[in-house]
C-alpha cells in the first residue's frame, strides 16, 4: 500500500510565493510505502506536518530522486569512516545503489531526541533551496539503528577550515571576497526570506562543493521568535571559541541567540578567510574567552581590503545593537572591489609564544563552557 501525504489547504511557508497557495484536498503526494517496517506512525505524523509543500524532482546523473524521500538502507552503500562528527551526530559518505552518486548521511547519536531531529528536518525543508545551503534530500533508517538519519548533499571539498588550511598559499583576495559574499547570501536567505537563525555558524559548519560555499548543520537552528529553543541558560554554553556570541558567555544574564549572533560569527569568519588560520589559534580556550569578554579581537591581516576590515570589525562588535544586519553586510560586500585596489597597509604581527606572554585575570566559571567541534 502507498501512503499519500495529502495537503488540505496547508500553507508551508509564510514568505514563499511558490508555496503560498492552497492545495486541492484531492491533490496528494505519493511518497512512501506503509508496508515499510522502518517507519513508525508517530514519525510519519510529524513528517506529514513538515512536508506539506511539494517540490520538484532533481536529476542526478540521469537518476530521478524525489525531494523529502525515504531512502531504504539497502539502497545506500555507506562507507565506514566518518568524514565529520560533532556532539550530537556523525557524517558519512554513501553511494546510491551501484552508482557513483554520492550523498552525505548525517547519523544522530543515541542521545539525540526525536523532537530535535524533527526540528532539524523542518528547518532544512524550509532553508535548503538556496545555492549556498547544503541540500536536504530526505531521511533513512540505517540497519541496526534506532534513530533516523538525514540524506544530504555531499560537499566534496569538506569544511571551510580544512579548505583554508590546505589552500593557504593559493587562496587569493578575489576568492576570499567570493566566499564572503556566498556566506552572506546564505545568511540573507535565512534571516530575511526564511526567518531562520542559524545559531551555530563557524568554519566547520561551512562546506565547500565545486568551489562554492554550502552552509550546513542546522541542528541548533530555530525560527525567529521560537520560544524555548533560542536561549542559552546560565549553566552551559555550547560552541567553538571564539565563535560564541560574547553575550552568551555571561552566566548571570540569560541571552537569546538571535540574528545578531550570526552576524558576530560572520565577523570572525571573514577574518579567517583573510588569515587562513583559526582566530587566536595559539591560545587556550580560557584565555580566548577572557580576551573576547574584555573586547579584544584579532588584528587585521596585511594587504586586506580596508572596507572589508571595517565590515568584519563592525560585525564582531561586543554589543549586538552595534552590529549591522545581514542586509547591510550584503550591501557593503557588494560595494567592495574584487581587485583589492583599496588594500590596507596595516602591519600584522604574528606573535610568537602567546601562551607564555598572555596573562589575564578573568573572573568567570570556565568549567561551564563546553566545546563542540
Amino acid at each position: 500500500m502507498i501512503l499519500s501525504l495529502c495537503t488540505f489547504s496547508v500553507l508551508m511557508y509564510n514568505n514563499d510565493t511558490k508555496c503560498n497557495r492552497t492545495i486541492d484536498p484531492g491533490g496528494c503526494i505519493q511518497w512512501i510505502s506503509t508496508d515499510n517496517p522502518d517507519l513508525n506512525s508517530k514519525f510519519i505524523e510529524e513528517l506529514q506536518k513538515l512536508l506539506t509543500c511539494p517540490t520538484p524532482s532533481n536529476s542526478h546523473h540521469g537518476l530521478e530522486i524525489l525531494d523529502d524521500h525515504f531512502y531504504g538502507h539497502q539502497d545506500l552503500k555507506i562507507l565506514q569512516k566518518a568524514i565529520g562528527s560533532g556532539g550530537f551526530s556523525s557524517v558519512y559518505i554513501a553511494y546510491w545503489k551501484n552508482t557513483s552518486v554520492k550523498y552525505a548521511i548525517k547519523k544522530f547519536k543515541e542521545t539525540s531526541k526525536e523532537e530535535e531531529i524533527n526540528n532539524e528536518i523542518k528547518i532544512m525543508k524550509i532553508a535548503s533551496h538556496h545555492p549556498n545551503i547544503i541540500r536536504f534530500y530526505g531521511i533513512t533508517k540505517l540497519q541496526y539503528e534506532n534513530k533516523y538519519s538525514l540524506v544530504l548533499e555531499h560537499a566534496e571539498h569538506g569544511t571551510l577550515r580544512d579548505y583554508l588550511r590546505k589552500n593557504a598559499i593559493t587562496f587569493r583576495w578575489n576568492e576570499q571576497l567570493k566566499f564572503a559574499k556566498e556566506i552572506s547570501s546564505a545568511i540573507l536567505w535565512l534571516h530575511d526570506d526564511r526567518e531562520i537563525v542559524h545559531r551555530d555558524l563557524h568554519p566547520n559548519n561551512v562546506l565547500i562543493h565545486q568551489n562554492t560555499i554550502k552552509l550546513a548543520d542546522f541542528g541548533r537552528s530555530s525560527l525567529k521568535g521560537t520560544k524555548g529553543t533560542d536561549c542559552y541558560n546560565t549553566d552551559e554554553v555550547w560552541g567553538i571559541m571564539p565563535y560564541v556570541d560574547p553575550k552568551a558567555l555571561n552566566r548571570n544574564i540569560p541571552y537569546k541567540i538571535n540574528e545578531k549572533s550570526d552576524i558576530y560569527n560572520l565577523g570572525f569568519l571573514f577574518w579567517e578567510l583573510t588569515s587562513r588560520k583559526p582566530p587566536f589559534d595559539d591560545l587556550e580556550n580560557d584565555h580566548i574567552t577572557c580576551k573576547i569578554l574584555s573586547g579584544k579581537r584579532e588584528e587585521p591581516v596585511l594587504d586586506t581590503n580596508v572596507k572589508f576590515i571595517e565590515l568584519y570589525q563592525k560585525c564582531w562588535k561586543q554589543e549586538p545593537d552595534e552590529r549591522p544586519n545581514i542586509s547591510q553586510v550584503n550591501s557593503e560586500l557588494n560595494s567592495i572591489d574584487s581587485k583589492n585596489n583599496n588594500a590596507s597597509i596595516v602591519p600584522y604581527e604574528r606573535e610568537e609564544s602567546k601562551k607564555t606572554k598572555f596573562v589575564h585575570s578573568c573572573q568567570i566559571d570556565l568549567n561551564k563552557i563546553y566545546q563542540q567541534n
